[in-house]
């Protein structure tokens, strides 16, 4: 990468990807297209818990920019632009295997099984790294988590539990990823990946999956409808890691929030 590089890797539901689809908001998206297709040096990148197949779906349906980079399934996998379409990183798969730690998803999916109100999501949603479930608005999310670590403290922690919550609907949504990776991991990867200087990389996000990747002390962008949740966790752990500076909370929302936040840190102009 050349010394004036910039790399933006978002988040796609809830963050460039409105909850609601408004002319408003199609404007939001195509003013976000227009700018990123105008800033030859930006590499984007979008990190998301979307399989493959459903990510390119999302950026066909919502009229997102084209990436260069994939970072699907909660950071488990890295997909790069070819001229033929969207390529798995060969280097990426090997460290998931070696994050595993030679724990089968199978074993996991077994042990998992017996506890009450959590539930499996569609199997197109699962991968050799990682188990997604979800838990109806209704149940004790906090009791299901206590379980789900009982079992896999009993594993031996070469799996981490990753919560959070959908919007609207309320629905609780789990991953469970090898120990240690997650969308932070990730973003690490990519910053080693393409060479940019730190202080050039800005993450986006909205939600709990985010939170781990917000706080690597790259610069960040909140978009306006993040859960108050997820905005106050940042301020406290942001504070204490002496990088709240480098945290900014956009007032607008979604795609507009993102492009608020990437004029504060100077990637478009104001």
């Amino acid at each position: 990468m050349t010394q004036d590089s910039l790399l933006l890797a978002s988040d796609m539901d809830g963050t460039v990807i409105p909850l609601e689809i408004t002319p408003k908001r199609t404007g939001e998206i195509a003013s976000f297209r227009a700018a990123v297709e105008g800033k030859p040096h930006l590499t984007l990148a979008y990190v998301t818990g979307r399989d493959l197949p459903l990510a390119l779906q999302g950026i066909r349906e919502y009229g997102l920019p084209e990436p260069r980079i994939l970072v699907c399934d909660v950071g488990t996998s890295v997909y790069h632009s070819t001229s033929t379409g969207f390529g798995q990183d060969g280097e990426y798969v090997r460290l998931m295997e070696e994050a595993r730690g030679g724990l089968d998803v199978r074993d996991l999916r077994h042990e998992l099984a017996a506890i009450p109100n959590l539930h499996l999501q569609p199997e197109e949603r699962q991968t050799e790294s990682k188990l997604s479930y979800f838990m109806w608005p209704e149940a004790d999310h906090e009791d299901i988590l206590r379980a789900v670590q009982d079992k896999l403290g009993g594993l031996g922690g070469s799996f981490q539990a990753v919560y959070s919550v959908g919007a609207p609907h309320g629905k609780g949504l789990l991953d469970l990823l090898p120990a240690g990776v997650a969308k932070d991991f990730a973003v690490r990867y990519l910053r080693d990946h393409t060479g940019v200087d730190p202080d050039r990389l800005v993450y986006a996000g909205d939600s709990g999956n985010d939170l781990a990747a917000m706080l690597t002390g790259f610069k960040v962008i909140v978009v306006g409808n993040a859960t108050p949740g997820l905005k106050e966790e940042l301020v406290t752990r942001g504070r204490e890691l002496g990088i709240l500076n480098r945290l900014f909370f956009a007032r607008s929302h979604f795609a507009a929030g993102v492009m608020e936040g990437c004029r504060h840190f100077g990637i478009f102009e104001g």
